[in-house]
């Protein structure tokens, strides 16, 4: 076997470690180095090439042509990543085509215009208890820092526990972090180490003296899905849809029932982590960049000052506010190593010179797409303005992914974008923000742990109210 992986596999031509062509347990020790695949795999890139070979069968790939021949080609199923929930399946982690679609379908409804609207006085009332602990802690004495990564995590937490499962978390209101947050990081840890060997990964999580917390913690989700079932609200949250559409159904499986479990593990971590890691990078880059904050404050006052009780849309309507996001997150993607594929049987041509062969695992590292000069000029500074007055530092905006692209991409990247929105107006109206004085941006993002979303170190800033 490792004389065929080395000198006769299919992917024999193409570069990177030795030791990768025999094993996915490669990568998988060189992850659990630092726990930052997205930055193992940046390295990897810069001394191989465009292409590495990182498993027997995977290939990284960070050809700018890449993501949209992969992404938006309906033949790319899947990789096996998506397996982490098997035997059960999620709408993120359904493999079948058709199965996948049909379920979007019904997801799609509940990230609709009018459903975001539903959730919109929810939000507001999250972001005002973060605001009122802000508030609070300010008033303590001057200049006293505040882990803002912990309390962006409560938020976020808090605002999925109502939208999904029908009641908050509790964080916001206790200031302390509540058994899922806990369990879900080290679900998340782990799989961010075992991402490349799935069936690792899987009978780890079952072992009754390593995954025990795993398995409790699955039964803990099963129970708060069925009181939310038990215990409808009487405004619709994300998952009065998909209660909805299991409800129409005559013949209930008891596969579908754990299916619906799945849906409600999964709109938990997703939308939790990635809008946490998203207000704690935008907030790193804002304290290191008054210049910057300065000018997203006076946008915000201007606009308040005719706009007193805007709602999210006209919120969303702010292009310098919307740009600063868009940069955080070009400069740290939530998902920054991008997902798993596989490429048809007959192959894939990704351009004249690059042809991926079939059934080939890849996946696209959006961080490694994001800081590609090829793509952005100055690519690891943040600058807003490429996004507005600037627009010659893209040089191919074709590349920029934080939610990925295609029929799988996120699909509650709008209430997302609702919640930073909505919490980065209302700091900034009435803080000015800085780091802490032994933290710094470098260290912070040193500290960015991948399991599959980003995960933030303790990061500490202090909110000084604004004149």
């Amino acid at each position: 076997m490792v004389v065929y992986r080395v000198g006769f596999h299919r992917l024999k031509r193409f570069p990177g470690p030795y030791l990768a062509r025999v094993s996915n347990f490669y990568i998988t020790g060189v992850v659990s180095r630092r726990h930052q695949e997205f930055f193992e795999l940046n390295k990897l890139h810069k001394e191989y090439g465009d292409v590495v070979r990182i498993g027997p069968s995977t290939l990284s790939i960070a050809d700018p042509k890449a993501l949209h021949a992969v992404h938006l080609n309906a033949r790319c199923l899947k990789g096996p990543w998506y397996q982490v929930l098997a035997p059960d399946s999620s709408v993120q982690t359904d493999r079948d085509v058709a199965g996948h679609a049909a379920r979007r379908r019904v997801w799609d409804r509940g990230f609709s215009t009018k459903a975001l609207r539903n959730y919109e006085p929810r939000v507001a009332h999250y972001t005002d208890k973060l605001i009122a602990h802000i508030d609070s802690h300010a008033g303590q004495g001057q200049g006293k820092p505040l882990n803002a990564s912990l309390w962006f995590n409560f938020y976020s937490f808090d605002v999925m526990g109502d939208l999904s499962l029908g009641e908050s978390f509790g964080m916001l209101d206790r200031g302390e972090v509540h058994y899922a947050m806990r369990t879900l990081h080290s679900y998340m840890f782990m799989l961010g180490v075992f991402g490349h060997v799935m069936w690792a990964f899987r009978v780890i999580g079952n072992l009754p003296f390593m995954g025990a917390e795993n398995v409790e913690f699955k039964a803990w989700v099963a129970e708060q899905v069925k009181k939310r079932i038990e215990n409808p609200p009487d405004i619709p949250d994300v998952l009065s849809w998909v209660l909805d559409e299991y409800d129409s159904k005559p013949d209930r499986t008891e596969q579908e029932r754990r299916n619906l479990n799945a849906d409600g593990l999964t709109i938990t971590i997703a939308g939790s982590d990635t809008t946490a890691a998203a207000l704690s990078c935008l907030f790193a880059e804002l304290a290191t960049h008054p210049e910057v904050t300065q000018a997203l404050q006076k946008e915000l006052d201007d606009f308040f000052r005719e706009n007193p009780e805007p709602d999210a849309n006209a919120l969303s309507r702010l292009k310098y506010l919307q740009a600063c996001i868009d940069e955080a997150l070009r400069i740290m993607p939530v998902v920054p190593s991008g997902n798993q594929r596989i490429t048809p049987p007959e192959g894939l041509e990704i351009s004249e010179d690059l042809f991926i062969p079939g059934d080939t695992i890849v996946q696209i590292p959006t961080y490694t797409l994001h800081r590609d000069e090829r793509n952005f000029e100055c690519p690891d500074e943040f600058i807003p303005e490429r996004w507005t007055s600037k627009p010659e530092l893209i040089k191919n905006a074709s590349v920029y992914s934080p939610f990925s692209v295609g029929p799988y991409n996120c699909v509650g990247k709008q209430l997302a974008f609702m919640e930073i929105r909505s919490v980065t107006s209302s700091i900034l109206r009435r803080y000015n923000v800085e780091l802490a004085p032994d933290q710094t941006r470098e260290a912070f993002m040193d500290g960015i742990v991948d399991g599959f979303t980003a995960a933030c170190p303790k990061f500490e800033l202090i909110f000084t109210p604004r004149e």
